[in-house]
């Protein structure tokens, strides 16, 4: 006998353990496929931002002891792109890598409660076993890569800091600080974090390209989300942009201090233009990565609905063709073809994005933030010196 399709809140894919091997989930969570709760995030927040800020602080405040006046031009205090990135950007990430299992788990979970995404259980099995098994080797592999990688960013750091940051905080004289090594390691592991969140995300959209491939995507018409019962998709690829989003913000204030506070040489602008381009391309990619494999697949249902009808609506017409020499056509016929072209109608109407337009809309708007913020900026500033110009006597 076959598998009877899944339904309910407890089946499919909830059981996937996308943690295996993954240090960060470790720290945060603990259990195996445990949820992140309130006390969970707050503790994973205040470790990630006292272990780089938080040790910054400490060691400013005790180098401003022995600092001599006049040789800081961007002291720690006053340097915006690095509270930003430690006390803002970093944590942020941070928090999405460790939540991003349960928020997997939920936008799965809610659409197989609806029925929109049945799978029998031999094939929930085998997905649940291979996926476990794929995550638990890429979390290992991840992390080695986005540590080398972290590093290999922390020294082209180090050497374009050594040439552009005379009187910067991290070296005032040119030789590192205490303060500029804690600096340069917390570096590293932004950027290593930063690796594990894009390649677990790129993850967990061929994930879901298993699942729609080897599931059965029946969309509601009238679901209340407007998508078919697919929204949390949508908002599951959303989460990824605002923090790519807070990233951008990042990328924005460190070309600003760049530009206003250090020396900079060619290499300090070819690693801004580097994070600009890199924020250009990875920005749509991780929001269209998990809603690419159920745009097929909600293509594939509606064609196969539409199809459906089409084929009905051309038997019922090629029956009333052969009664019209036989006598006038009855109300009855009449009816069931309006009814069928309706249906037709409706089933034209299905979304083929897990999105509605208001997802779409918060999309754009936090893709083009960084960039509007850095545009503002940029017109604000010439504005003032403008008006310091006309003003000044």
């Amino acid at each position: 006998m076959a598998d009877a399709p899944s339904t309910g809140a407890g089946v499919a894919l909830v059981h996937i353990d996308t943690t295996r091997r993954s240090p960060l989930h470790r720290m945060a969570l603990g259990a195996v496929g445990a949820d992140p709760g309130p006390r969970s995030i707050a503790r994973t927040y205040i470790v990630a931002a006292g272990l780089t800020y938080g040790l910054m602080c400490v060691a400013a405040a005790l180098e401003s002891a022995f600092a001599s006046p006049g040789v800081l031009k961007l002291s720690f205090w006053r340097d915006a792109n690095t509270l930003f990135m430690f006390l803002v950007a970093f944590p942020t990430i941070v928090l999405l890598v460790v939540t991003d299992d349960a928020a997997l788990r939920v936008a799965l979970r809610r659409v197989q409660r609806d029925g929109v995404l049945r799978m029998t259980a031999s094939q929930e099995s085998a997905i649940e076993e291979r996926w476990s098994a794929i995550f638990a080797r890429l979390n290992g592999i991840t992390l080695a890569v986005g540590l080398l990688l972290g590093a290999a960013i922390m020294i082209a750091n180090y050497l374009v800091f050594r040439e552009a940051a005379v009187g910067f905080w991290i070296a005032p004289r040119g030789t590192l600080r205490p303060g500029g090594y804690l600096f340069l390691m917390s570096v590293c592991a932004f950027f290593a974090v930063v690796t594990i969140y894009i390649v677990r995300t790129v993850a967990m959209s061929f994930l879901l390209g298993t699942v729609v491939r080897f599931g059965d995507i029946r969309m509601l018409p009238f679901h209340p989300d407007k998508c078919g019962g697919l929204r949390p998709v949508g908002r599951l690829a959303l989460r990824n942009q605002y923090g790519l989003s807070v990233m951008g913000i990042n990328v924005v204030l460190f070309a600003l201090t760049s530009m206003l506070y250090l020396a900079a040489p060619p290499a300090l602008y070819g690693l801004v233009g580097l994070a600009v381009v890199s924020y250009a391309i990875v920005g749509p990619v991780l929001f269209l990565g998990p809603l690419l494999p159920f745009r097929a697949g909600m293509i594939r249902t509606k064609s196969e609905l539409m199809s459906e009808v089409a084929h009905r609506l051309r038997i019922e017409l090629s029956r009333v063709r052969a009664q019209l020499a036989a006598g006038p056509i009855t109300r009855d016929d009449e009816e069931l073809i309006d009814r069928l072209r309706k249906i037709g109608a409706v089933i034209d109407e299905l979304p083929v994005w897990p999105f509605d337009a208001g997802i779409l809309r918060r999309f754009l708007t936090a893709y083009v933030i960084p960039a509007a913020g850095a545009v503002l900026y940029t017109l604000g500033s010439m504005g003032f010196e403008t008006a310091l110009k006309h003003f000044r006597p």
